[in-house]
């Protein structure tokens, strides 16, 4: 059993590059880590990696000896996913990731009704708004809103939410009201740094359409400072219609030009090619895509 353990640490190992790395994901400290592959190859006779102060590689004999440990982790992980699918309850750590304005107000709350039904489960909820490396993070499925690029992953997408211009009374109170597109360029903008184009904006009404540039003495690359920059009356932006719906039922915003579309950022459930099949997954998947309700 020992041996089948060190087998594992040595399979995270090469499959992340880095002692550091397996240590994080399997919750270990970096030197345990690297006293169980020690151990390891004293007990096969034969160095497995040779490790660099910059990086580590295979030896011939760990090469071979990689292969047959990928095998058993595949193995190992497809029994596991068998039983669970047999009994219908996932076991074991589910760690998701999402952004700030969506992750406390929608899933933070969907994961305490999510637990209800899969108490076996463990979760870790991430939150922060740029967009993370999901194999070096050990993340098994990310809630991002926006426009994705990563070629590697799957993503399902599972709602829009349209972008809308907002100020707040105290703010428009101090200019005449905007009637164009053309008007903001004329104004003070808090530029949102994580949008694909945030210093230019399309504004579409029917078959026209109306580009602008603006400008703006403040940036910031998180959508809850943009909010609250705009609450305190310091300028205008754009955000996803859901982050400022209450505050534009409540009086505290006012959207701006809304005859105009601006377009719309998608919510998307991403994954790992390699683990999108696994059972906790696909249950996290259709839960959130039938009880994530966006203002």
């Amino acid at each position: 059993m020992q041996n089948l353990n060190r087998m594992m640490i040595f399979y995270h190992v090469v499959d992340l590059g880095s002692f550091t790395e397996a240590a994080k994901v399997l919750k270990m400290a970096k030197s345990a880590v690297s006293r169980h592959i020690t151990l390891l190859e004293n007990q096969i006779g034969a160095r497995l990696l040779n490790r660099t102060t910059r990086q580590l590689s295979l030896t011939e004999v760990g090469r071979i000896y990689f292969q047959s440990c990928q095998r058993i982790v595949e193995e190992t992980q497809f029994m596991q996913n068998e039983i669970s699918v047999l009994q219908n309850q996932p076991v074991g750590s589910l760690k998701i990731a999402a952004t700030n304005s969506i992750g406390n107000v929608y899933i933070a709350p969907l994961i305490v009704e999510f637990m209800r039904l899969y108490p076996n489960l463990n979760i870790e909820l991430m939150l922060q708004d740029q967009v993370i490396d999901m194999v070096e993070e050990g993340i098994d499925v990310s809630v991002r809103v926006g426009w994705l690029k990563d070629s590697n992953l799957v993503a399902k997408k599972i709602t829009d939410s349209r972008m809308v211009l907002t100020a707040s009374p105290k703010y428009i109170k101090q200019y005449d009201p905007v009637l164009t597109p053309k008007e903001l360029e004329k104004h003070h903008w808090i530029i949102f740094s994580l949008l694909p184009n945030p210093t230019e904006w399309v504004f579409k009404q029917k078959k026209q359409t109306e580009t602008i540039s603006v400008e703006g003495n403040i940036k910031t690359n998180n959508a809850e400072a943009v909010r609250t920059l705009l609450l305190q009356g310091v300028g205008v932006s754009v955000l996803s219609h859901f982050i400022v719906a209450d505050d534009i039922r409540e009086g505290r915003l006012v959207e701006l030009l809304p005859n105009y579309d601006l377009g719309s950022a998608g919510i998307y459930l991403v994954y790992q090619e390699k683990q999108y099949k696994q059972l906790k997954i696909q249950l996290f998947n259709d839960f959130i895509s039938k009880k994530l309700k966006l203002n």
